[in-house]
């Protein structure tokens, strides 16, 4: 048996088993249905990062010996961040600093397990810098944490951060099969077939969720894989990693800003991201009738479209001048500000709530602020509305919004902004 089919097939039935066997951990292992960032209408076992290991360890236990080297240290290192994940999973009392600190321990813990960090980012200050081993470790720890938090971060709908991390992985192996790296290349593929496992069975009905052990740790391995592609490989770019990653990078700085921007802290969460954005402006309108499982899938679709676009310029661009690839990454971040601005804008004029589906469509979603509705239409305190239709702001309220920023009263999965 392959490392690649062993890693996809024990992913996958240790999930199936996980949701199979929830009447039993549920009271431990369920999320609840109520909160900012739910978008789901019945509790939902949130332990699918242990498929993602466990597949991991099980590719790891059949590959050949060459990558041994590679998935050992992510096995091990990884080991406080899901742990920091699977306790919140279960206990729903881990902070967010706590969760933060976890992966920064584990990237640390990889640095001195492999002698490798980010030691160059072709930025000539920076890199008399980094040429400071503390320095380099230091930062390669905090930007660890940072991408495990930002696959965090995505994970807002089904298939959403596994599909985005499935997919970051496989470009990760074509780029360094590219570079001459076989073991890297096969690690990357045995990574990307146990995030794979898991995505079987959460998309599209969210039967299990990946929870904060699974992008946590998910979130760390793809974080090492971008710094050891380049430190490895010298001829590799580390612009060229930040490009595969780039839609998770870009979605968690630009939260970041908006949140300093509106004197909120860095770490709360809050309902407006893209794919919030994306549900209400576009799939409402798009499909509104759709029962709620649909339309959340349908919220994937473009955004792998968008995370693809970045790995394949990094994959097209592979050979490329490090100036050609900063000036890539900067193109993605003016289309993602135009793509997020854009809807920001319409949301303020053309409010849609996420409302239920048409029973007749199989639909038996709650709406936020009503339970117990169900149907076409959705009572609001202006009387009824059409599903998928408008319900405009008072003039007074919509001229008091920023841009971007949610209207008063906003704030669950099914206001404006969504997770």
């Amino acid at each position: 048996m392959t490392p690649f089919i062993a890693a996809l097939v024990v992913s996958f039935c240790v999930c199936l088993l996980i949701v199979l066997t929830q009447r039993w951990h549920g009271h431990l292992t369920h999320d609840p249905a109520v909160g900012v960032q739910k978008a789901h209408s019945t509790p939902v076992p949130r332990i699918g990062g242990l498929g993602i290991f466990l597949g991991l360890v099980a590719g790891w236990g059949v590959g050949p010996e060459q990558v041994h080297d590679t998935l050992e240290p992510i096995l091990l290192a990884g080991l406080p961040a899901i742990a920091a994940g699977l306790l919140e999973d279960v206990t729903k009392r881990v902070g967010v600093t706590p969760r933060l600190l976890a992966t920064m321990v584990s990237g640390l813990l990889i640095c001195v397990l492999t002698g490798h960090w980010l030691h160059r980012l072709d930025l000539p200050l920076v890199d008399q810098l980094l040429a400071h081993p503390p320095v380099a470790i230091a930062f390669t720890a905090f930007a660890v944490a940072g991408l495990a938090n930002a696959i965090n971060l995505i994970d807002g709908f089904n298939g959403l951060a596994s599909g985005t991390l499935a997919g970051c992985f496989a470009t990760f192996a074509v780029v360094a099969q590219a570079a001459g790296d076989e073991p890297l290349s096969i690690a990357s593929g045995v990574l990307a077939a146990a995030t794979l496992g898991f995505w079987l069975v959460n998309y599209p009905f969210g039967r299990l969720f990946m929870g904060d052990g699974g992008a946590y740790f998910g979130g760390f391995a793809l974080a090492w894989v971008a710094v050891l592609l380049p430190s490895r490989n010298p001829n590799v770019s580390p612009w060229e990693s930040l490009l595969v990653c780039a839609y998770p990078v870009i979605e968690t700085l630009y939260t970041v800003y908006r949140r300093l921007r509106d004197r909120q802290h860095p770490g709360m969460p809050d309902s407006r991201h893209l794919h919030s954005l994306l549900k209400t402006q576009w799939v409402m309108r798009l499909v509104p009738l759709w029962p709620r499982w649909a339309r959340h899938a349908l919220v994937c679709v473009p955004l792998w479209g968008f995370a693809a676009l970045p790995a394949g310029l990094a994959i097209a661009m592979k050979d490329s001048p490090t100036t050609h690839l900063m000036l890539a990454f900067a193109g993605v971040v003016v289309a993602y500000h135009l793509l997020y601005q854009t809807l920001a804008r319409d949301a303020q004029v053309h409010p849609i709530a996420d409302a239920p589906s048409s029973e007749w469509l199989g639909g038996e979603d709650t709406p936020a602020g009503g339970a117990g509705q169900t149907g076409p239409t959705s009572q609001t305190g202006q009387g009824q509305r059409a599903v998928g239709q408008p319900a405009p702001l008072p003039t007074s309220a919509a001229a008091s919004q920023k841009v971007g920023s949610p209207p008063p009263g906003s704030g669950d999965s099914g206001q404006l902004y969504g997770k």
